[in-house]
C-alpha cells in the first residue's frame, strides 16, 4: 500500500521547513555573527567564541538532523520518478557537500579557537578565513530548500480530475 498523501505532505514539508531553517541559520551565522564578530577585538572573539557556539549548536543541529530526514524520506517516496528523484538527490548531495566543510574546516577551526592558543593577529586572520569558508556553506544550504520546493512542485497531481 502508497504511503497516504498526508504522511507524503509531512514529510516533504519537514524537508522543506528544515532546511529552510538551516539555511537560515547558515545565513545568520555568516551574516549577523560574523559582523558582529568582526566588530570585536580578535582574542575577545576567541575568548566568547566557544560559549557562543555550543549554545547555537543546540539550535543548528536539530535542524541539520530534521533536513537530513526528510530528504531522505521524500527522495525514497519519489524514487520511482526519475526527474523527482534527480532533485532530492541532487539536495541530498548539497547537504553532503556542507557537511563535508563543516567537517573538514569549521569544526577543525571550531575546536582551535576554543583552545585559545590564538595570538590577537592570527584570531584576526582565523575569523576571517571562518567567514570566507561560510560563504559556500551558506550558498550550498540555500540550495536544498529550492530543490526540495523544485521536487514537490513537480510532483504530479494525483486525484480526480477538475
Amino acid at each position: 500500500m502508497p504511503p497516504s498523501e498526508t504522511y507524503r505532505r509531512r514529510v516533504n514539508a519537514l524537508a522543506i521547513v528544515a532546511s529552510a531553517a538551516f539555511f537560515g541559520g547558515n545565513l545568520f551565522i555568516g551574516l549577523s555573527m560574523g559582523t558582529h564578530r568582526l566588530s570585536l577585538d580578535p582574542l575577545v572573539f576567541m575568548h566568547g567564541f566557544w560559549p557562543q557556539f555550543t549554545s547555537f549548536l543546540y539550535t543548528i543541529m536539530p535542524l541539520f538532523l530534521l533536513t537530513l530526514v526528510g530528504l531522505i524520506f521524500s527522495a525514497r517516496l519519489d524514487w520511482d520518478q526519475p526527474r523527482l528523484k534527480r532533485l532530492w538527490l541532487i539536495a541530498i548531495a548539497l547537504y553532503v557537500a556542507t557537511s563535508l566543510i563543516t567537517m573538514a574546516y569549521h569544526l577543525p577551526e571550531n575546536l582551535r579557537l576554543r583552545a585559545a592558543l590564538y595570538t590577537s593577529e592570527e584570531a584576526a586572520a582565523a575569523l576571517r578565513y571562518w567567514l570566507i569558508g561560510h560563504v559556500p556553506r551558506v550558498l550550498l544550504s540555500l540550495g536544498i530548500p529550492l530543490l526540495a520546493l523544485r521536487a514537490v512542485r513537480a510532483r504530479p497531481v494525483i486525484g480526480p480530475k477538475g
